[in-house]
């Protein structure tokens, strides 16, 4: 039998990690609490949303004038995760307050709070600016973003790692490309088709899927992988000499065509796609974007593991909850 110290001892060994997760009710947020989970983290959320309930994790809610700081000391994490940001609502004054004020606000209280807790920002690949075909983006590519979006991202990521020149700061930044998954904004390329298929087969007719502006070539990354490399991130032995910036992709360059038919085709609804001259979304101004991620490989142990067929599949089946039919792939397109 086990003495009563060795007893305690296991007790100790067993405790979970502790994980704060800003921003966890939205898209990005929802994957990283499942791949905390998964891998036995105990998860704290903090979020701006009321009535919010994530079976697994505890939820608080921010006011206006909550203080980081007294959560870190409330909390204890040994991982701090900011996922917050606001993407589709174009409002200055809110992705101001998203995408710099919060990453800031992170920063300064990991810094007043001397802890030891390793925060892990999830930037954006429209930091960066344009690029030419063929080029992949690493991490020395000019960051000269082209929208207010991106300058709001660059601006928070800046803001963090200033913090690390004054203070010793465990930071790693991860510049998602464009994530796709389960659960995204039907603000969204994918969320929108993802719609207009869930009223096509409810209705037993067809969906039309429009496209606007020119077909734009970028780099989508399953939203499980990028939960994957904030694992990766949160425990990873990092040299002290290197920026803590890491490019989160799949190494892959599809049109925005591309990846609404293997979605349609999957779903198996008869559908047609169309295209429009009205300007694109938010990804305006950047015709070429491909991640370079050999340095997350060669640091954090992390590639992108999943395929864009699987990543379909996924997101299929998550919003039908039952297996599609007939996947038809191509017999059933326009």
């Amino acid at each position: 039998m086990p003495t009563h110290a060795s007893a305690r001892s296991a007790d100790v060994e067993a405790i979970a990690p502790r994980a704060l997760v800003v921003g966890g009710t939205g898209f990005l947020g929802r994957h990283v609490l499942a791949g905390l989970a998964e891998a036995g983290w105990e998860t704290t959320v903090a979020t701006r949303r009321r009535e919010v309930r994530l079976p697994g994790s505890r939820v608080i809610v921010l006011e206006p004038r909550s203080r980081f700081t007294e959560l870190f000391a409330e909390i204890r994490p040994a991982l701090v995760v900011n996922a917050a940001g606001e993407i589709w609502r174009s409002d200055r004054e809110l992705q101001e307050a998203a995408n710099i004020s919060v990453p800031e606000r992170l920063a300064m209280a990991l810094a007043e709070s001397r802890g030891t807790a390793r925060l892990v920002h999830l930037g954006s690949s429209m930091e960066y600016g344009p690029v030419a075909a063929p080029a992949a983006i690493d991490e020395c590519s000019a960051t000269a973003p082209r929208t207010e979006y991106g300058r709001s991202k660059l601006i928070g990521t800046q803001r963090i790692l200033a913090g690390t020149e004054d203070h010793p700061l465990n930071v790693v930044v991860l510049r998602v490309f464009n994530a796709i998954g389960a659960g995204m904004s039907p603000s969204s390329l994918l969320g929108r088709t993802l719609e207009k298929l869930l009223r096509a087969r409810r209705d037993r007719g067809s969906a039309t899927i429009e496209l606007f502006g020119p077909d734009q070539h970028r780099d989508y990354v399953d939203a499980r992988d990028v939960a994957d490399a904030v694992l990766a991130a949160a425990t990873a032995h990092l040299p002290g000499d290197r920026a803590p910036v890491f490019n989160i992709g799949s190494e892959t360059a599809r049109t925005a065509e591309e990846i609404v038919r293997e979605l349609a085709d999957v779903s198996g609804i008869r559908y047609r796609v169309t295209r429009s001259a009205a300007p694109g979304d938010r990804s305006a101004g950047t015709d070429w974007q491909l991640a370079d991620t050999g340095r997350a490989r060669a640091l954090l142990g992390w590639s992108a593991k999943r395929s864009l067929p699987e990543t379909a599949h996924q997101i299929w089946l998550s919003a039908t909850a039952e297996a599609p039919t007939e996947l038809a792939r191509g017999r059933r397109s326009a």
